[in-house]
């Protein structure tokens, strides 16, 4: 098909093809340097970068990046090949793992992109991929000899996509007033939870005991979590007597290939969810701790204390940073000895112990020190079971991904041009909303890490006031932010979900259940506060047939994991949800369907789900607790208003998709139709 149209090799067209450099990664940097997990989908994702200082970002000033370039991915079994388009000027560069594609002025940048992304593109892509079952790359010398097509409507495709970008940012903006006009409605765009705590404490009682003198030290709640270990039935120990912590330096060797595991690999449920293949001399000076199978690794850095995972089969020998501690324990199971760092009284404690200015860390003296109850066995071996079976669905589900890799050609022949681009969107839609609860924050005077996630509050209540009123013990239920949401909605008319909507619950098969085809299968991973993404499993049509499916203006809700994402169904669809997600239909005339969406994805119910919300790896929210959810009632007019922006900002998001589409299938076509 290429040999029919005229064609130029990419190096051609372009000013610049080459490979990244291999920066100095620093802790304290403030300049990102992207590598391939910031390549996703045709889009350059920023968070989660690794950090160079300025004063490097200035040595490497010819990798520093420009409006119009294009991003590949050069290495990785599975990742070869990722593309993203830089949309705007900012100061980052890229790393040895990446590289790069500069056009120049005879060629619309924006159409060698949308070109790179089309089926063909991706196709001549992969096709450099060298490396087999080991560490897979491509070079830039494959990359110089590409073909590029020269067609006559590369403007008008340039323009398409970038007139995406436009109208992608006009979806965001759109998203972010209706936001923001409907906490002006309620009055609350001042809101902020109570920051107030205090603890009294002797120069004997605090200094002399512990060497400390920074009152976050002493926080009162600190107290109460470790006279809850010390009160465990089965007894307690110190972390540094139940654990063994392997901090020897281990020294790689140049030229030997190692898994490396840094914080950004390590998953949310304990699991090691990647890792970079790199040679000893490749390797950052942090990775020097050897891990083997059954270990724990912890981290020790304040911001990331959750990271903690499990080591497998898979990582066995690896190295990982110094950021982690590395425990083996002779009193818990590996599996338990996970679940304790993931679980509220230890996350508190160690985040108790950090110390230092601008990297804070838990020092191992102070982590040895950790008091942590000491699980009987048969508990143990019970909670052993469920870590293990969790591992083993993790490894089915990476397992199918690679399997939908292999068949990458059957996927693009069955639509995978379209597959490509509403992969994107997804991501796009991911971005959007994290900027939206940015801009959402500024506005109620949020503006820092420290007001969301480590603000300590203290209460005083009577078990008349607590207990007896709501079942609950645990302190945090009890928080004065509670109070002063309550407070705030007393302003208005309210109503419960219990009054406006009716609940109705899906079904969980099980994974022995999962089809390859079949009715589509909609998870909590699959559900966002845009849409639903494409589904990694189906279910059995005729076995399933009678299952309830979603109408047109049902809101789906999850209720276990990432509790509280809200989403309108804009009409019937055919697919089963599971049992994680909670179908709302509402029954109240006086409250609108997209109105109700917005308020359960904003913080008015986001706290209520937060203070509801039990479990210590996975979070649960009661469906009897969703329906005594308090829902401000705005005058009608209000929330026709706030309708229109949201359907505004979902107008816009559709049109994104359908320039895209066109953009890249007039590549496609044109190709084709030669």
């Amino acid at each position: 098909m290429l040999n029919g149209l005229a064609t130029e090799k990419l190096e051609d067209v372009t000013t610049w093809i080459t490979q990244g450099p291999n920066p100095f990664f620093t802790e304290e940097g403030t300049i990102p340097c992207l590598t391939g997990r910031n390549i996703n989908q045709g889009r350059v994702i920023y968070e989660n970068a690794d950090f160079i200082s300025e004063q490097e970002y200035n040595n490497l000033s010819r990798f520093q990046l420009e409006q119009g370039d294009t991003l590949i991915t050069l290495k990785g079994k599975g990742s070869i090949g990722k593309i993203g388009f830089v949309t705007e000027k900012k100061n980052a560069i890229f790393s040895r793992n990446i590289g790069i594609v500069r056009p120049n002025k005879e060629i619309n940048a924006a159409y060698l992109n949308a070109y790179i992304l089309s089926k063909f593109g991706q196709n001549m892509v992969l096709r450099g991929e060298t490396g087999g079952t080991g560490q897979s790359t491509l070079t830039c010398s494959y990359l110089k000899s590409l073909d590029i097509p020269r067609i006559e409507n590369e403007n008008v495709i340039g323009n398409l996509v970038w007139q995406s970008e436009k109208v992608f940012q006009s979806a965001k903006s759109a998203y972010s007033e209706a936001e923001s006009y409907l906490l002006e409605c309620l009055g609350m765009t001042d809101f902020a939870a109570n920051p107030d705590a205090y603890n009294i404490k002797t120069l004997k009682e605090s200094f002399l005991e512990t060497g400390r003198f920074d009152s976050e030290y002493y926080l009162p709640k600190y107290e109460d979590y470790i006279e809850l270990v010390h009160s465990y039935p089965n007894g307690y120990d110190l972390i540094g007597n139940v654990c063994d912590i392997k901090d020897n330096n281990y020294t790689p060797a140049n030229g030997i290939q190692y898994k490396y595991i840094e914080l950004a690999n390590i998953g949310k449920s304990g699991e090691i969810t990647d890792c970079n293949e790199l040679t000893g001399e490749q390797l950052p000076t942090r990775a020097r701790r050897i891990v083997h199978k059954g270990d724990v690794i912890v981290s020790s850095i304040e911001g990331s204390l959750d990271s903690c995972a499990l080591v497998t089969d898979e990582y066995d020998g690896a190295l990982c940073s110094t950021g982690f501690y590395v425990l083996k324990s002779h009193q818990h199971n590996p599996e338990t000895l996970l679940t304790l760092f993931k679980s509220l009284p230890i996350q508190n404690l160690m985040k108790k112990g950090c110390s230092g200015t601008i990297l804070t860390a838990i020092g191992k003296s102070e982590f040895e020190k950790i008091p942590v109850p000491l699980i009987r066995k048969e508990v143990q071996e019970e909670i052993a079971k469920h870590v293990q079976k969790s591992i083993e669905l993790r490894m089915e589900a990476v397992q199918l991904l690679e399997n939908a890799k292999l068949t990458v050609e059957t996927i693009i022949e069955n639509g995978g041009g379209n597959l490509l681009i509403y992969n994107r969107l997804q991501a796009n839609a991911f971005e959007e909303w994290n900027h939206a609860v940015w801009l959402l924050f500024t506005e109620i005077g949020i503006t820092s890490d420290i007001d969301v996630k480590t603000s300590i509050v203290s209460t005083y209540k009577k078990l008349s006031n607590s207990f007896l009123k709501s079942g609950r013990l645990d302190a945090e239920y009890y928080q004065p932010k509670y109070d002063h949401l309550f407070s705030e909605l007393k302003r208005f008319k309210t109503k419960t979900i219990r009054q406006i909507a009716t609940l109705s619950k899906s079904i969980e098969p099980g994974s022995d259940a999962y089809c390859e085809k079949g009715i589509p299968f909609i998870r909590v991973a699959d559900l966002s506060k845009f849409g639903l993404s494409e589904p990694a499993v189906y279910l059995d049509k005729l076995e399933f047939k009678d299952t309830i499916r979603p109408k047109k203006d049902t809101i789906l809700l999850s209720k276990d994991g990432s509790v509280g994402i809200a989403y309108k169904v804009e009409e019937p669809i055919d697919v089963i949800t599971s049992g994680a997600i909670i179908h709302l239909n509402i029954t109240d005339k006086e409250v609108l369907p997209d109105y109700l969406t917005l308020i359960l994805n904003s913080f008015v119910v986001k706290l209520q789900a937060e203070r509801d919300a039990g479990g210590s790896i996975i979070q649960h929210w009661k469906p009897s607790e969703i329906e005594d959810v308090i829902i401000p009632i705005l005058p009608t007019s209000e929330q026709v208003t706030i309708s229109k922006m949201l359907q505004q900002s979902f107008s816009l998001r559709k049109e994104t998709k359908s320039l895209l589409q066109e953009a890249i299938q007039i590549v496609e076509t044109t190709i084709e139709k030669n």
